[in-house]
C-alpha cells in the first residue's frame, strides 16, 4: 500500500472554513473523511507529497486518513499539527498526530517535534521495537494566525473509495 502523507494550512472567515480551505490546499477536499487508527500495513510505502495526486476523485468519495489538524481564530498565535511515522520488519508501522498552540511558529514546531518523537519512542517501546530517530519520519504544518481564523492540516491518506 501506498500512503501519501500532505500538509498544508488554510484561512477563512470561520474556524471550519479554514479547515476546508486547508483540505484543498492539499488536494483532499470534496471528500467524506473517514478517520483511521494509527496502525500502517505490513509492505505500506509512506511517501510525502506537497498535494494529493488523486485529489480529482468522484465528489463524496470516501478517503481514509490518519489526520491532525488545529483550527484557531485567536489572533497572534501559531498553530502547529503534526503526523510523524515509524516503521519495522515488513514496513509495518504506526503513525502518531499531534496538535499544538504557541507563541511563535519555531516554537509550536519545536515542541510538536518533542511530541511527536516522544510518542512514537513509546509506541515502538509498547510494541518491543528498537527505536532508533534516524528511521522516524514526520512531517509538520504551521501558520500564524492573523486577521482571520486559520488551520493547519496533515493527512496520511490510505485510499479512497466510492460508495
Amino acid at each position: 500500500m501506498n500512503i501519501v502523507v500532505v500538509k498544508s494550512h488554510g484561512f477563512g472567515q470561520t474556524t471550519l472554513s479554514a479547515f476546508d480551505a486547508a483540505l484543498k490546499s492539499g488536494g483532499i477536499f470534496n471528500y467524506n473523511l473517514i478517520s483511521l487508527s494509527s496502525i500502517i500495513p505490513p509492505n505500506s510505502q509512506v511517501t510525502i507529497k506537497k498535494k494529493h495526486p488523486n485529489g480529482k476523485k468522484h465528489f463524496g468519495d470516501r478517503l481514509y486518513v490518519v489526520k491532525a489538524d488545529i483550527r484557531s481564530d485567536e489572533t497572534g498565535k501559531a498553530i502547529a499539527a503534526g503526523l510523524g511515522w515509524y516503521q519495522f520488519g515488513d514496513n509495518r508501522g504506526v503513525f502518531v498526530e499531534h496538535e499544538i498552540k504557541a507563541e511563535t511558529k519555531e516554537t509550536a514546531e519545536e515542541e510538536l517535534y518533542h511530541k511527536i518523537e516522544n510518542s512514537i519512542s513509546d509506541l515502538c517501546k509498547f510494541r518491543r521495537v528498537k527505536f532508533e530517530i534516524k528511521k522516524m519520519g514526520y512531517s509538520i504544518s504551521t501558520c500564524e494566525v492573523k486577521n482571520q481564523p486559520a488551520c493547519a492540516l496533515v493527512v496520511a491518506v490510505y485510499a479512497s473509495e466510492p460508495w
